[in-house]
């Protein structure tokens, strides 16, 4: 949740997937955790972090990419439903793991040590979604559930602003100097970074509180963020406040 805290105030246009995902093994210590990305008509695209899968682990690589899309279990449940959040394999109705079964995918995470499974979705669009799936040998309990959806929103959010950035910036990242705020703005924002409330810094600058509104939106859309909280964050980790 730190991590998710720092960078949250970094100008990121791509998800670290480098630095979130052996965290997320070390919180709930599994064997294994991929970052899938799945498209239509598309092998799925796994990145691996193993930290103890054993002597199939790479069997287990092979089948998530040619084989998972059609009948892993959670992937059925969430292309079936479109609900699209935390979930373990033993929270899925039992006929959408006849397949994982019959063909000896479950047999085969077993082996690796990862036959549990939970699934951390961040994007799902028609055109792709984005998981991090965690594998260890024991379920998750209602408090580790609990709290690996208290990290999910977390993750979430994060991905939508690496989201907005990316496409505010064409993907090509920001600085501060490339961010045109006017004189008034970086005041508001200053203000903002202090505490102040809207109709304090419109009395501390001689404006009207819905001048400061009008300020703080034109921040939000040149930050690439969408709240009050976002914007502080943003211009402090880039050093315009």
């Amino acid at each position: 949740m730190e991590l998710v805290g720092t960078l949250l105030t970094e100008p990121l246009v791509e998800l670290p997937v480098d630095r979130i995902a052996p965290l997320l093994q070390a919180t709930f210590e599994t064997a294994g955790v991929t970052f899938s990305e799945v498209e239509p008509e598309e092998p799925v695209r796994h990145t691996w972090w193993d930290a103890g899968l054993g002597e199939h682990a790479d069997e287990l690589a092979h089948w998530s990419r040619h084989r998972a899309a059609g009948e892993h279990p959670l992937l059925r449940f969430y292309l079936a439903t479109g609900l699209w959040t935390p979930r373990q394999v033993c929270d899925v109705p039992a006929d959408q793991h006849d397949r994982w079964e019959a063909d000896g995918g479950r047999a085969l995470a077993a082996e690796c040590r990862a036959p549990n499974q939970l699934a951390l979705p961040l994007r799902a669009t028609a055109a792709m979604s984005r998981s991090f799936v965690l594998g260890r040998e024991d379920a998750w309990g209602p408090g580790e559930s609990a709290f690996a959806e208290r990290l999910w929103r977390l993750l979430s959010g994060l991905e939508k602003q690496v989201a907005a950035l990316a496409a505010v910036t064409g993907g090509q990242g920001i600085s501060a100097t490339e961010i045109p705020l006017t004189p008034r703005e970086r005041a508001v924002l200053g203000l903002l970074a202090q505490g102040l409330t809207a109709s304090t810094i419109a009395r501390r600058l001689e404006i009207s509180p819905r001048t400061v509104q009008k300020h703080l939106e034109r921040c939000y859309v040149k930050l690439g963020v969408t709240d009050r909280l976002s914007a502080v964050l943003r211009a402090q980790a880039l050093g315009l406040v």
